[in-house]
């Protein structure tokens, strides 16, 4: 039998993208694709659902549930019921693919129907990723009826980004649910699900970004408030991103501040942009050596990728900076180092890392004073556009993002004092026993 030449065919999928109509379709398409894969692999529901109040048991998932409230028949997009025991977890599903935003009447409904039929939570799923405060996406939701139920928001990236974790680094040990798992992050990733990455810094980003540059904008408006949002959107991007690829769960770095105060907090980040012309960002990464900042410069058009850490206690200071400089194999040439000294207020001036790790240059060295502190960091001219694709501010952090974890961080190991040798000139602190003591003791 001559072999199959599958270059002629199309593969048979699971989960097909093919005859998608329209944004209705599409959306009814991804939800019901999401919620038969979280019913048939109970692994990626607890990853998704466990911080929210969710546990681990059976799965049910249904589409398109009906319920009657204040004499109108209402649909939500889904239901979700987890059951253990005599324990139940119910959440009604909104989902949204695309560019379609969440709408304000439709969640105030649901919560009322979850309320009226005793549910645990709704959950709402579009492209809409969560800034640093954790605020809902959706602006004027009435608290009041939060009071009994969760509100959880999932961006669709958030949904991929633990796909992807479950399916390459910490596996779905059934053959079968594995093989699902893996149809459904195909199917995520296609454009045509509508299930996208963030892709938009936003209708006020080039203005705004213009005017911080020029030194032209004053008041921290909504304008500004907007780009600072947007900005922290992209540090959890990143952050989700960074997860995927390595298999732990990498997060954006949240101030205290975000959490108890969210417009309070964008209103400070907004004026702080003004003023100082730069917008910041960190995410921490679990087993990494030190969190991984992010600084775009508005005024100088370019962005400050990096980490600092702490130098050896040990040694002299061409000693620590050796030790630091072993630890790279390879360094890109956009790579800065700048040292501390210790109780110095700041840094020195960055030097090219490259240089000094290829032997071009030798970094001149206070012997007077302690070298206390490294900060490393890869410097580039970010892009400007607002979407995505070459000369894009989303792609050219993204890149750096990635470049300076992998090449930078990623090979660097924290200092750890030696363990403490035995000394074999000290004595022992008890006399030796004489030969009747011995027998004394023994008998």
């Amino acid at each position: 039998m001559p072999a199959l030449d599958e270059t002629r065919f199309q593969p048979a999928r699971l989960i097909p993208v093919t005859g998608i109509k329209g944004a209705q379709d599409q959306e009814r398409r991804a939800a019901s694709a999401l919620l038969a894969v979280m019913q048939g692999v109970p692994e990626l529901t607890v990853e998704l659902l466990m911080e929210h109040g969710a546990f681990s048991g059976v799965v049910q998932a249904f589409i398109e549930p009906e319920f009657k409230i204040n004499g109108k028949k209402i649909r939500p997009d889904g239901l979700l019921r987890i059951t253990k025991g005599k324990r139940t977890w119910t959440a009604l599903v909104e989902f949204k693919t695309g560019s379609n935003e969440l709408e304000l009447n439709q969640i105030n409904q649901y919560l009322d129907i979850a309320k009226q039929e005793n549910y645990q939570a709704l959950i709402t799923i579009s492209n809409q990723v969560l800034n640093a405060t954790g605020a809902h996406p959706t602006e004027g939701i009435d608290n009041r009826r939060l009071r009994s139920t969760s509100l959880i928001h999932l961006s669709w990236l958030k949904v991929i980004t633990e796909c992807l974790i479950l399916s390459e680094h910490t596996k779905v040990s059934d053959a079968d649910r594995a093989w699902v798992l893996r149809e459904l992050i195909r199917f995520l990733q296609s454009d045509a699900s509508g299930a996208s990455e963030f892709n938009d810094m936003g209708p006020n980003w080039v203005g705004v970004r213009e005017s911080i540059k020029t030194g032209s904008i004053k008041k921290a408006d909504d304008t500004v408030i907007d780009v600072v949002s947007k900005f922290q959107n992209l540090v959890r991007y990143c952050a989700f991103t960074l997860a995927a690829k390595t298999g732990v769960d990498a997060t954006e770095i949240v101030p205290k501040a975000a959490k108890t105060d969210g417009r309070k907090f964008l209103v400070a980040e907004a004026t702080k942009l003004i003023a100082e012309k730069n917008i910041e960002g960190a995410i921490k990464i679990p087993g990494a050596a030190a969190e991984l900042t992010i600084k775009a410069d508005l005024g100088a058009g370019v962005l400050h990728c990096g980490f600092e850490l702490a130098a050896p206690v040990d040694g002299k200071n061409k000693t620590k900076l050796n030790w630091l400089l072993k630890q790279f194999k390879e360094v890109p040439k956009d790579a800065r180092l700048s040292i501390g000294y210790k109780r110095a207020r700041n840094l020195e001036a960055s030097v090219s890392l490259f240089a000094l790790k290829s032997g071009e240059l030798e970094l001149e060295l206070d012997s007077s004073r302690e070298l206390s502190q490294f900060r490393v960091d890869s410097v580039r001219t970010f892009g400007t556009k607002r979407g995505r694709g070459q000369g894009a501010f989303i792609d050219s952090v993204l890149n750096q993002v990635t470049d300076t974890y992998s090449q930078l961080l990623q090979p660097v190991k924290p200092w750890a004092a030696s363990a403490p040798k035995l000394s074999e000139s000290v004595k022992e602190l008890l006399p030796e026993l004489t030969e009747k003591e011995q027998e004394t003791a023994g008998s």
